[in-house]
């Protein structure tokens, strides 16, 4: 009776043993995973709101203006708005000159929601002893828009690190797999629809059972795209750590077009890649 690993495809059965050589392309693959190069695209587009209002809000600053207790008087010398707007109410800027203490006047700038004053109006400024130009007229402030802005803004980056992370981590897992994991075959493999999807493609769990090489049995779950290679062999090849069995992957749930294959010397082969890496790079460059 033939044994679950002797019933594995051809293309795998020469595979050597570990450790083994992980091609760059299916690595970059299995890094960037089924949603990394979205996760790094929603990352660089948020970042780029970030850096936007993010220079235009110093909360810092703002906090040590605002709790100081150093006053001095100040005059308007010009009014202009920002173009930005809180609530559909323009922003309003204000250049102005002040008097700390026994100094040369200084000059500063601050902003307000609506406007407040005019050019020439006299009022009082705050500002940080030993940083005098760190100043604003009360009643105003440092930042052109709110923080809570900035940290709502700031949720699309985070959104997009966390969806670029998980896969990647979850890559290195799968390439120590591909390197030192242990061949046998799946049984009792079930398909069931996971609640993720891409491009409205419904993400698939692909859930199996395997025998180590000392007889114990174990379970062991995939996600992938639908694909036409998942299912199409007596026992789809199966990689588990021997130290961990707990870890494993179905070697066709990669994402790629052809299947990872065994060349003569027993090692991994990649047939084309050249987008795998393309792709990595663009992820690389977006983060």
């Amino acid at each position: 009776m033939k044994t679950m690993p002797e019933m594995i495809s051809g293309r795998i059965e020469r595979l050597v043993p570990p450790p083994r050589h992980v091609p760059i392309p299916t690595m970059c693959t299995m890094l960037t995973g089924i949603v990394g190069l979205f996760g790094a695209v929603f990352f660089s587009f948020g970042m780029i709101f970030v850096w936007v209002f993010g220079s235009q809000v110093h909360p810092i600053d703002n906090w040590r203006v605002k709790h100081s207790s150093k006053i001095a008087p100040a005059i308007i010398q010009s009014i202009s708005t920002t173009g930005a707007s809180v609530n559909e109410e323009k922003v309003y800027k204000y250049n102005f000159q002040y008097q700390p203490g026994d100094g040369i006047p200084l000059e500063a700038e601050c902003y307000t929601v609506n406007r407040r004053w005019k050019e020439g109006d006299r009022t009082l400024a705050r500002y940080v002893p030993g940083h005098e130009k760190l100043a604003s007229l009360e009643g105003a402030s440092l930042n052109v828009f709110p923080v809570w802005i900035l940290l709502l803004i700031s949720l699309f980056p985070i959104v997009g690190f966390t969806l670029f992370i998980i896969p990647f981590i979850s890559g290195i897992k799968n390439i120590k797999l591909l390197k030192y994991g242990i061949i046998t075959g799946a049984s009792n493999l079930h398909t069931s629809t996971s609640n993720m999807s891409i491009n409205d493609e419904p993400v698939l769990k692909y859930s199996f059972q395997f025998t180590d090489r000392l007889g114990m049995t174990y379970m062991g779950s995939s996600n992938s795209l639908a694909t036409p290679y998942l299912g199409d062999e007596a026992a789809e090849p199966v990689l588990y750590l021997p130290s961990d069995p707990e870890r494993s992957m179905l070697v066709d749930s990669i994402p790629l077009k052809v299947p990872l294959g065994v060349d003569d010397s027993g090692q991994w082969y990649h047939k084309g890649g050249a987008a795998s890496v393309f792709k990595m790079l663009l992820v690389a460059f977006l983060m």
